[in-house]
C-alpha cells in the first residue's frame, strides 16, 4: 500500500514539524512504519496558511498514540477506563460541590472568623457553583460541550484561589482545593456520547445531597455542626472512600464480563481519592497543631498520596505487560510454521 507523503506546499513546514513532534505520542516502530502516512492525512484536511495543530487534531494525535502504546502494553482497559473515572469524579465534585455550598458557604462567616464575600463565605463558592455548571451540562449538553465546560471548571478551580490571594479574600482551604483539581483533571475524560444513567446521574447526585443536608439541618434543630471549611475534613475523606468503593465494586462486576476498565478506573482514582482524605490523615500521621497538621506534614502527606497513586498504576501496568508479552511469545512460539495460526486456536474456531 502506497502512503500519501506531506503535499508538497507543507513539506518542511512548521505545521508539518508540529504534526511530527505529536507523532512521538505513538510508539517508535508505528512511528516508522505508518508515521508519514498520518502526517500526510492530516496536511490534507488542512487549510493553507495554518502554521499550528488545531486542538481537535493534537488531542486526536495525543489519544491515538496513547491507545497504540497501550495496545502494545496489552492495557486497552486503561483507555476504557478514562470514561467510567471521569464520570465518577465529575459525580464527586458535583456531591462535594453541593454540600459545600450548602453547608459551608451560606453560613454566617462569623462562625468562621472571616469577612463575608456577599453571600458567601469565600470565593470559593464560585468553583463549587462552576462544578454545579458542569454536571448540569452533562445532562442537557453531552460530548464536546461537556469537555468544554469541564475544562472550564478546572481553569476555575485553579484561578479563584490565585484571585482570592491578589484581591485579599478568603478561599478554601488545600485540602478542600487539591482534591477538586484532582477530580477535575479526571473529568477531561468525560464520555463523547454518554447514556442516560450517566446523563442523570449529576441532577440526581446533586438532588439528593441537597435532600440529605437539608435533612441533617433539620435534624440539628438549630444546631451548627458544619460552620466552616475547618469541620468538613471527616466528610471529604467520606466522600473520597466511597467514591473509591462505589468504583471498585463497579470493577469487580466488569471482571465477571471479561472486562478490566472498572478496576483501570480504580486505579486512576486512587490518588483523588486519597487526596480528600489527606488532612484527616495527616492528623492521624503526624498529629496537630492548632486543630491542623502543620503545612510540613500535609505537604509530605499529599506528597506520599499521589506518589503512592502513581506507583499502584505503573506497577498495574508493568504487571499487565509483561504478561502480554508472556502469552505473545507463547502464541508464536506454538503457531504453525505455514500458515502463522496457533494450532488449539484454530481446533477451537
Amino acid at each position: 500500500m502506497n502512503q500519501p507523503n506531506p503535499a508538497p506546499e507543507q513539506a518542511g513546514s512548521p505545521l508539518e514539524s508540529c504534526y511530527r513532534r505529536l507523532l512521538r505520542a505513538y510508539p517508535g516502530d508505528y512511528q516508522a512504519e505508518r508515521g508519514d502516512e498520518i502526517v500526510g492525512t492530516y496536511l490534507d484536511t488542512v487549510g493553507p496558511g495554518r502554521r499550528w495543530p488545531s486542538p481537535h487534531d493534537a488531542l486526536d494525535l495525543l489519544g491515538a498514540g496513547l491507545r497504540e502504546r497501550l495496545r502494545g502494553y496489552g492495557a486497552l482497559g486503561l483507555a476504557a477506563a478514562l470514561p467510567l473515572a471521569a464520570t465518577a469524579a465529575l459525580n464527586t465534585l458535583v456531591a462535594v460541590a453541593t454540600f459545600l455550598l450548602l453547608q459551608v458557604e451560606f453560613e454566617d462567616p462569623r462562625f468562621a472568623r472571616l469577612d463575608s464575600v456577599g453571600p458567601f463565605q469565600t470565593l470559593g463558592a464560585v468553583i463549587w457553583l462552576g462544578w454545579l455548571v458542569v454536571g448540569l451540562t452533562v445532562t442537557a449538553l453531552p460530548g464536546a460541550w461537556t469537555r468544554t465546560a469541564a475544562a472550564g471548571g478546572l481553569l476555575l478551580t485553579v484561578a479563584v484561589p490565585l484571585v482570592a490571594a491578589l484581591i485579599g479574600q478568603p478561599r478554601p482551604p488545600l485540602f478542600v482545593l487539591l482534591p477538586a483539581v484532582a477530580l477535575g483533571l479526571a473529568a477531561l475524560a468525560l464520555p463523547s456520547h454518554p447514556g442516560w444513567v450517566a446523563r442523570s446521574l449529576p441532577l440526581l447526585t446533586a438532588g439528593c445531597v441537597a435532600a440529605a443536608s437539608v435533612a441533617f439541618s433539620a435534624a440539628e434543630n438549630g444546631g451548627n455542626m458544619f460552620t466552616s471549611y475547618s469541620s468538613t475534613p471527616e466528610l471529604l475523606a467520606m466522600a473520597g472512600g466511597l467514591m473509591f468503593a462505589l468504583v471498585l465494586l463497579v470493577g469487580l462486576g466488569c471482571v465477571l464480563r471479561a472486562d478490566d476498565s472498572g478496576l483501570w478506573a480504580a486505579l486512576l482514582l486512587a490518588a483523588p481519592a486519597g487526596l480528600l482524605g489527606t488532612d484527616q490523615l495527616s492528623q492521624a500521621l503526624w498529629g496537630t497543631s492548632g486543630g491542623g497538621p502543620t503545612p510540613a506534614a500535609f505537604a509530605a502527606t499529599t506528597g506520599s498520596v499521589l506518589l503512592a497513586g502513581a506507583a499502584l498504576l505503573a506497577l498495574a501496568l508493568a504487571g499487565q505487560a509483561a504478561r502480554h508479552q508472556t502469552v505473545r511469545r507463547w502464541v508464536l512460539g506454538n503457531a504453525c510454521p505455514t500458515c502463522g495460526h496457533h494450532p488449539e486456536a484454530t481446533a477451537e474456531a
